[in-house]
């Protein structure tokens, strides 16, 4: 007999769509990934646009992974971080471009709508490369132990060197 439940369903055989329109956006991204300046400049765009949005609960949530993200791109981009797959980095810069521009599936004028389907796209990324993100937030807390064990201020890292900076205090989310 067959049932509809959802406990009979194996997580490896459930296969999520990605949202609407972010398709287009894989593409670019594939370009930009070859382009360090161009990445640059999506990178502080991003940061910019994050640090004007204020959340609370899941849009909380989503801030952290989006930071997440952006913090990868940049390690990627400075070189300090390459243990990730270039399928996985396209993805990730064609989240943080959807995210970026303001007119994708859903336009960013539309308050309270224009986020959510920003919000989907990272929250699919995210669940997407989660064995690759745990990877660098392994790789990030060995950074900051070896900058915390190491006496010479030029062997310390910056914050900025693993996050990217959020200029929201991160308790008002």
């Amino acid at each position: 007999m067959r049932t509809n439940s959802l406990r009979n369903l194996q997580p490896e055989r459930i296969v999520v769509k990605p949202p609407r329109g972010f398709a287009r956006f894989l593409l670019r991204a594939a370009r930009l990934l070859k382009n360090p300046a161009l990445l640059r400049q999506v990178l502080a765009q991003a940061s910019s646009k994050l640090g004007r949005r204020e959340g609370s609960g899941a849009l909380r949530e989503v801030k952290k992974q989006l930071l997440r993200l952006l913090a990868l791109l940049k390690a990627y981009v400075a070189g300090d971080y390459r243990d990730v797959s270039t399928q996985t980095m396209v993805i990730v810069v064609a989240a943080i471009a959807y995210f970026v521009v303001p007119f994708d599936g859903v336009p960013d004028f539309l308050f309270g709508w224009g986020l959510v389907d920003d919000a989907a796209v990272i929250t699919y990324v995210v669940a997407q490369i989660s064995g690759e993100l745990e990877a660098f937030a392994r790789w990030q807390d060995a950074q900051r132990e070896k900058a915390g064990s190491s006496d010479a201020p030029d062997n310390a890292l910056n914050k900025d060197d693993n996050l990217p900076s959020d200029p929201s205090d991160d308790d008002d989310c």
